[in-house]
Parts: structure tokens; C-alpha cells; sequence
């Protein structure tokens, strides 16, 4: 059963055995392996409910209604937009559907560096084959894959290099382009049209358009939920609702789930709550080729290939390097990625059809940490506090001079970066000015959409929030499944990782029931 918020006219108060807060790639797998365990269950999203027939392919509509802050959420000092889903179905609703998982170099980096003994490959297996199946898994079809991508991949045959088609967990895609603004033909099989659906089915109560403010213990280690019923627009608070359950399973994201336990007065000896945040940033490459190439970089999968040349990872750090990822889909966050104005960006936008759009992905190590503020209606304002390093400079740098070298290499005449310090370059041999590139705020704009590690996991809470299992270290029947828990970034899209990870404890406390 989904309820939604404009369904509901008069104060809500709920039993149930387990609470699920969020319905994202974790939410969403606890809520359907809790009900299929036969335990009464309650899912709350903040966000609305949406269907294929809502999506109407403009992002002046869509981002406001699918995304935290409409998409503008950014880190304190406004280098870093931060993306992040609010709706049924969470990130996996407006998601490229890129299904990557967490690499073995991360998972040996967690076992050496925190002693995660647990999370290994073997441990992993049966959950990967679980949600593979259920979100249907596979390889790109070519039949989708637009000249924007593809450019990638045959330039990288030419040359030699290590590239790849992301694996996917699309059904049936026509190819329309419009993944980041939820798809109109249920492609896409996030979890609003897998584990939610057949949570419904089994008897959970889904409720969107409802906040939950804080948690109250009780005694016997249950808990009592205070929640708000929103607006479905303006998210102002309309009603009260309460719920009493014996479990609580968070999902909330990375950014609120913290915050939840924080309001809460949860986070006593939990020193690293709001610490570690990787945020995984990116920089928006353009690169115009002659008209007789068309890019179509809006139709298609918007994100369907990477060059992984100079991907870097190991066991003693995890990820590192960078990767060169097709980009597209959004004409106009892309048209505002040009710092240019007037006639210039008239000039540039003339040009959008033979323009190949680019990500440059650089893994981070934990640097950021978060706080926040409550207004006077409960509505939390997040604080995000990340200060690059300086070897992820570097790497950022190095990262956009060879990846302008492989589009030159590919046939662009010009290459422009998201920033307005840089020149447009037209030939190879003009690189060099990027080494001094100034990474700050205000000079250009990077973008994040993997942010992690706000609650990770740790052996105590010296060093982690949960423990391997995902429960928390200071409290009983309190778990997190979403990508606050990772302790590094764990792969380079985070859907299937948090999916994973979820799934594993889900299943496990199913079967204990």
C-alpha cells in the first residue's frame, strides 16, 4: 500500500514492527526483504510519489520535485554541487542507471586499513546475484549507446587504452535520454519499480511526502518516530505523524541520515558521525567537433561508457586515478557548464549537436565533514565542509590534460572546461596552462552525485558509526543501508554498492526474523 501525503487530512499515529526511513537503493531492499520476512513494515520518504506518466522530460519541472534543493545543494563554500534523489525511489529514480560494483581493491583497502574482515568478495556474492537479478542487470544494449559515448570507446581502441559500456539496469530502453529527470517508459528499473512495488505487494505501508524529524528511545529498545506530513511542492509541514516500532532500518542518504541521528540526540559516542564524507567530485569537459559529427549527446544513454586508462586503484588506498565517463541528457545543466554569456553562448549552444560532453571522475579519500541547522518548521540546512587535497588536485589537473589530449586525439577542434578561468583550447600544445589552474570557489563549479561515508563502518566507534553488520555502535535495533556507511568512496556509481551492502544485512535479519 503507497500512501501518499495529499491522501492524508488528519494526524497519523502508526505501530509497526520495522521502520524503514528512505526508499533509495537501501530503503528500498530493506523494505522488501522485511516484508518478505512476514514482519509488519513501514517505509517514510520525504519525497513525493511519481510515476511515468508525472515525468514530463523538462528539467525546469523535474529537478525541483526529484531532487534535494531542486539539485542545488552544494557544499558551504559552493565549489561543489551536490546531487542527491527526494522522491520514491530515491537516487535510483533520477540515476543514469549505471550499475558498477564495489572494485576488490576497495574491499581489500577496507579489510587492511579498518580491519573489515567481513566484507569480502565471497561474502558479497550472493547479494550481487540477488539484486542483479532483481533490477535486471546486464550490459548496454548497443542499439542505445549515442555518438557522445561511443566516441570514447572507439577512440580508446585506437589508441590503445582501457575502456569499457557501463552494465545497466535498464528494461525495454528506447533510448529518449531523460534518465536524469525520471523516465517516462519505467526503463529504469530503480527501486520504485522493483523492491518497492513488491514490498507493497507483501504488505508494507509505503508513505511518501512525510519528513521524520527525530527518534525517541523507548524502553525494551524500541523507538517512537516523530514525522512531519509535507506539502508535496514546498515540503511546509501540514500534519504530525508518530510511529512505534521495534525496529529502525536508515536509509535517509548520506547528508540527512547523520542528520536524523544528530536532532535525535543519537549521536553520543559516535565521535565520527558527520566525519569522513567522500564526495567523489567531477569536472563537466566539452569538446566541439566539426558538424559532420553529430554527438546527439541528449538521446541515448545519457551515460554509457568510460575510459579507465588511468585508473589507479589499490589495496592500500582504494580508488584513485581518474576515469573519463560519458555525459549528457541534461541540456540545461549542460548549457550552464559554458561560463560563457551573450553572443558567446549563443555561438556555443549553436554548436550543442556536434559538442561531446565528458565527466571527469576523480576518486577522493575522506576529507569532508558535515553539521547542521533546524529552521523554526524542522526543515534541516545542511552544512558540507570539504576542502579538496592537494594530491586530488593534481590528480584533477592531470585528469583534465589528458582528457582534453584524448578528445583532440578523438577530432575536437576545441576543448572547454567548467570554469571561467580557462581559455578554450583549440590544439594539444596549449595544455600546459592548466597546471596552474586555482581550484577554489567561485572559479568554476564541480558536481558530485556519490556522496559517502557520513556513518561508516568501523569495528568501534572510535572509528566507525556501524559496525559490519550495519547496526549502530551505541544502540540496539538501529541499522543504516545507505552510502553513509562506506569508509572510502566504494566504487565509481554508487547504486549497486549501496544496494549490495543493504541487502547482505536485510537478508540476514530476514532469515533471523
Amino acid at each position: 500500500m503507497i500512501i501518499q501525503g495529499q491522501e492524508i487530512f488528519s494526524p497519523v499515529k502508526l505501530k509497526t514492527h520495522t521502520l524503514v526511513i528512505g526508499s533509495g537503493s537501501g530503503g528500498g531492499v530493506a523494505a522488501y526483504h522485511m516484508a518478505s520476512a512476514g514482519l509488519d513494515t513501514v517505509v517514510l520518504e520525504e519525497g513525493g510519489y511519481f510515476q511515468a506518466r508525472d515525468f514530463n522530460q523538462r528539467e525546469e519541472d523535474m529537478m525541483s520535485v526529484l531532487y534535494r534543493s531542486g539539485g542545488n545543494q552544494t557544499t558551504a563554500d559552493g565549489l561543489i554541487t551536490v546531487f542527491q534523489g527526494s522522491a520514491f525511489g530515491g537516487s535510483t529514480l533520477v540515476n543514469t542507471a549505471d550499475a558498477t560494483p564495489i572494485e576488490p581493491e576497495v574491499l581489500h583497502h577496507w579489510q587492511r586499513q579498518y580491519g573489515l574482515d567481513q566484507l569480502t568478495e565471497e561474502a558479497l556474492a550472493a547479494s550481487y546475484e540477488r539484486v542483479y537479478t532483481m533490477t535486471n542487470v546486464h550490459r548496454l544494449e548497443d542499439r542505445i549507446l549515442n555518438r557522445n559515448n561511443l566516441i570514447l570507446v572507439e577512440t580508446a581502441k585506437r589508441l590503445g587504452y582501457k575502456a569499457g559500456v557501463f552494465n545497466s539496469n535498464r528494461k525495454g530502453c528506447i533510448g529518449s535520454g531523460y534518465c536524469f529527470t525520471g523516465c517516462a517508459y519505467d526503463a529504469k528499473q530503480g527501486t520504485n519499480l522493483t523492491y518497492l512495488p513488491k514490498a507493497s505487494a507483501l504488505g508494507a505501508r509505503i508513505y511518501t511526502d512525510v519528513r521524520v524529524d527525530r527518534i525517541e528511545p523507548l524502553s525494551g529498545g524500541r523507538y517512537r518516530v516523530h514525522a512531519s506530513v509535507l506539502e508535496r511542492f514546498n515540503r511546509a509541514v501540514r500534519l504530525p505523524m508518530t510511529v512505534e516500532a521495534e525496529r529502525i532500518i536508515m536509509a535517509a542518504g548520506t547528508v540527512h541520515t547523520p542528520a536524523i541521528l544528530k536532532r535525535s540526540g543519537l549521536d553520543r559516542g559516535l565521535p565520527q558521525l558527520g566525519r569522513n564524507l567522500s564526495l567523489q567530485p567531477q569536472m563537466v569537459m566539452s569538446a566541439s567537433f566539426d558538424k559532420s559529427e553529430a554527438m546527439t549527446s541528449w538521446r541515448g544513454a545519457p551515460q554509457s561508457a568510460y575510459v579507465n586508462e588511468w585508473d589507479d586503484n589499490r589495496p592500500e588506498w582504494g580508488l584513485g586515478g581518474f576515469r573519463m565517463e560519458g555525459a549528457g541528457g541534461l541540456v540545461g545543466l549542460l548549457a550552464q557548464s559554458s561560463k560563457a554569456i551573450g553572443h558567446e553562448h549563443k555561438r556555443i549552444m549553436q554548436e550543442y549537436p556536434n559538442t561531446a560532453y565528458t565527466a571527469i571522475l576523480v576518486p577522493d579519500h575522506p576529507t569532508g565533514t558535515m553539521s547542521w541547522d533546524w529552521d523554526d518548521n524542522g526543515r534541516v540546512k545542511p552544512r558540507i565542509d570539504y576542502t579538496p587535497t592537494a594530491e586530488w588536485k593534481q590528480r584533477l589537473i592531470n585528469g583534465m590534460k589528458q582528457s582534453a589530449k584524448f578528445m583532440f586525439e578523438a577530432g575536437a577542434r576545441r576543448v572547454d572546461f567548467n570554469t571561467a578561468v580557462l581559455p578554450s583550447f583549440t590544439n594539444p600544445d596549449q595544455l600546459s596552462k592548466i597546471d596552474d589552474l586555482p581550484i577554489e570557489p567561485g572559479l568554476m563549479n564541480l558536481v558530485s552525485a556519490h556522496p559517502q561515508g557520513s556513518c561508516r563502518v568501523g569495528l568501534n566507534a572510535d572509528v566507525g558509526v556501524v559496525d559490519q553488520n550495519l547496526k549502530l555502535h551505541n544502540l540496539d535495533n538501529i541499522y543504516i543501508v545507505d552510502g553513509s556507511v562506506m569508509p572510502t568512496t566504494a566504487s565509481t556509481h554508487t547504486m549497486i554498492p549501496i544496494m549490495v551492502m543493504s541487502d547482505r544485512i536485510m537478508h540476514k535479519l530476514a532469515n533471523e526474523g
